[in-house]
């Protein structure tokens, strides 16, 4: 009789392993719209960065970013919200990847405050891109597998920006468009009318 509860339980738990593997390949579409907000923020950062920094409009490149970083809390906050209402998915890996995120947006803060003040610009856009590849590394073992890819190109990228600081901007604007913009116009048009 215990083997077959055991048995039982086993069922029930491999049974809501691929629900939940289930749920986190939904939300993750659903996500999208969180990748294409920060994709095109980061990118009209780094644009306006080399804009005021050719007209040496320093102290307007930290406002500028701060305004970013706002808007991108904000808004990912609301979609994020809306996600969580549309699917109404909980699950305990689910709230994991949040976290992780989340946390990873604080060290990209932070790593942005202390890069400005340190006048460090290339550490700290090598730093970024490793925190970033962190967060995809996470993202691959939890739902998608091609997430990886996404995290090695960032630490590659990390690696470059380290040794050629003077192209960290066209190394940023690379990894944005093949990691965060492509990918997200292609699953949103996917999934277009589709019922998740």
């Amino acid at each position: 009789m215990d083997k077959i509860d055991a048995e039982r339980s086993l069922g029930e738990i491999r049974k809501h392993l691929r629900e939940t593997e289930e749920e986190l390949r939904k939300t993750g579409i659903y996500a999208i719209d969180i990748q294409l907000l920060w994709g095109f923020l980061v990118l009209l950062g780094l644009g306006m960065t080399v804009l005021f920094d050719k007209l040496a409009w320093y102290k307007l490149i930290w406002i500028g970013w701060i305004c970013i970083m706002f808007s991108g809390w904000l808004f990912g906050y609301r979609i994020s919200k809306r996600i969580s209402e549309a699917t109404g998915f909980t699950s305990f890996a689910g709230r994991i990847v949040k976290a992780v995120w989340l946390g990873i947006t604080i060290c990209l803060t932070l790593n942005m405050i202390i890069g400005w003040f340190s006048r460090g610009r290339a550490f700290s856009l090598a730093s970024i891109a490793m925190f970033v590849g962190i967060g995809f590394f996470v993202e691959a073992f939890v739902s998608w597998k091609e997430f990886l890819i996404a995290a090695v190109l960032y630490w590659l990228g990390a690696i470059i920006v380290g040794l050629y600081p003077k192209i960290s901007i066209f190394v940023f604007v690379f990894l944005i468009f093949v990691t965060m913009i492509i990918p997200g116009i292609i699953v949103k048009i996917r999934f277009r009318g589709k019922e998740i």
